[in-house]
This record gives structure tokens, sequence and C-alpha cells, in this order.
């Protein structure tokens, strides 16, 4: 499959792991919640790379390029997915997910700091777009948003945009890390790394508890959520940045909001409001103008 496909893919099953676990956003935090459905992926990952003979890889990997695996999913999946998750528990997934998806213009800009990427008038136009969008998406709808609503709305959109650097910053990091190493193999570090951290957090914060509170369908939920968006889609997000590098990767998969845009108004009956739709829109074809 083409790089183009994988990430297109990706974004489709990043759509579904937010979508499966909006309604458990509300009960536990973005840390206990994370945790087991990191577990869950990383154990099914490890156990795809023992199964398909991959496990002998471990032993061609640097130690720089582990630290680059382990740390940009620290990065990105440890504290960029709990900050989104806190933005989608204040602001809805409608709203949350666009201005998360923003991303792809920030990697664009690290790139430039860091990697010395050229400037062009794509990405100055691109991000002029970008800007526009987040800002239709964050628009108030009502009087009550404007009075009640606000201060919690200003949090959310703020944790939203902070993931997102979060997600951007993983990007860069995952590059050089994963260049020349089979898939599975580095998703099969990344994410049990990343589950380790979530239930020492757990354990130090004791709040492993209200996961005894969940019921047999929430933990179905939990589960396929993980095995979906932790497990397939990090995989797929690893191949594609194999194959066409962070930048384009973030670029494609910054679709993801057209993905969740139809998924939740069919299984969470969160009905997205016009200028929500054109910021989505909007915000979409100001990342493709930036790669």
């Amino acid at each position: 499959m083409s790089g183009v496909g994988l990430a297109l893919l990706c974004a489709l099953c990043w759509a579904a792991g937010s979508v499966s676990m909006k309604d458990l956003s509300r009960k536990l935090d973005p840390f206990t919640l994370n945790a087991p459905r990191a577990l869950i992926a990383g154990l099914a990952l490890l156990a795809v790379a023992v199964a398909t003979g991959r496990s002998t890889g471990y032993r061609d990997l640097s130690t720089e390029g582990v630290l680059l695996m382990v740390g940009s999913m620290a990065v990105g999946g440890g504290l960029g997915d709990s900050l989104y998750v806190l933005s989608m528990s204040r602001i809805g997934l409608s709203r949350a997910y666009p201005i998360a998806g923003t991303y792809p213009a920030i990697t664009l800009l690290l790139a430039i700091l860091f990697m010395r990427e050229a400037v062009t008038w794509d990405l100055v136009l691109g991000l002029g777009l970008v800007v526009g969008g987040v800002m239709l998406i964050s628009r108030p709808t009502s009087v009550e948003d404007l009075t009640i609503g606000s201060p919690a709305r200003r949090v959310g959109i703020g944790l939203a945009m902070l993931a997102a650097t979060c997600w951007a910053a993983s990007a860069i990091m995952l590059g050089p890390g994963a260049q020349g190493v089979d898939p599975i193999v580095v998703s099969s570090i990344r994410i049990p790394a990343l589950a380790l951290m979530f239930w020492g957090l757990v354990a130090v914060r004791r709040s492993g508890r209200a996961l005894l509170a969940l019921s047999r369908r929430e933990w179905v939920t939990m589960i396929v959520g993980g095995l979906v968006g932790w497990g397939l889609g990090s995989l797929l997000f690893v191949a594609a940045i194999a194959s066409l590098g962070p930048t384009r990767t973030a670029v494609l998969t910054s679709t993801s909001p057209l993905f969740a845009i139809p998924l939740t108004a069919m299984f969470l009956k969160e009905r997205p409001t016009r200028a929500v739709m054109l910021g989505t829109a909007v915000t979409v074809a100001g990342v493709a103008l930036v790669s």
C-alpha cells in the first residue's frame, strides 16, 4: 500500500478511536482512560512482532533510535493525547478534534526551526487558513457560550492547541528514530513504553479503582478503541512516516476531522454547527497548503 493510503487509513483509525472514547472521557481522567487502551494495543503489537518473526529486529536498534521512539511517544501519545482528552471533555469532539488537527502546520514550523525547511508562499497562505479555521471552529454559537461557558471554552481551545504542538513535536522526533526500522518493531516498542508510563501515573494517583466501575460494554468499547486507535493507528502512522516523512504524513493524517464529524453525528448525536463544518474545511485546506 502507498504511503498516502497508509496515512489516510491512520486518519480514519484515529477518528474512530476518538469517537469511541468520547463518553468514557467524562468518567475517567486522561491517564486512567489511556492506560488500559495503550496496554491492550501494546500487547497486541508485541504479539504480532513475535508471531511474524520480527522480534529479531530489536537487536539491530541503536540507543539513540530507541530514545527517539520512546520520547516521541511520550510527548505525542502521552502528553499530547492527554491534553486532547481534557480538551474534548470541555468543548466537545466536533471542536477539539479539528483544532488539534492543526498540528501539521506546527510540524512544518518546527521543521523550519530545527531542520531549516524553506518558507514558501504556500506556507504563508496555509498558516493563514489554519488560523482562520481555528477561529471559526472556536467561535461561540450562543449567548450562553459567551457567558457561562466562556472560561471552559477558552481552556478547552488552549488545551487542544497544546495537544497539537505535542503531536507536531512527536512527528519531528519520530522521523529519524523510525528510519530504516520495521514499523511493527517501532510500534511494539513505543506503545508498551507508553503503557508503562500511564500505569505508573495511575498507580501514583491511585485512580485505577475508577476502572472497576465501568460496565462490560464500556470495557469492550475501550478495548476496541485501543486496538484501533493506539494499535492499528500507531502502526499505520509509523509506516506512513517511514514512507512519506513527518510533514506529508502530518498533512494527510490531519484529514481525521473529516472522518470524525460524520462519526460523531452517527454514533454520538453531536451535531456540528455550520461554523464548525466551514472551519474544518478551511483548516484542512490550510494544512494541505503547508505541505
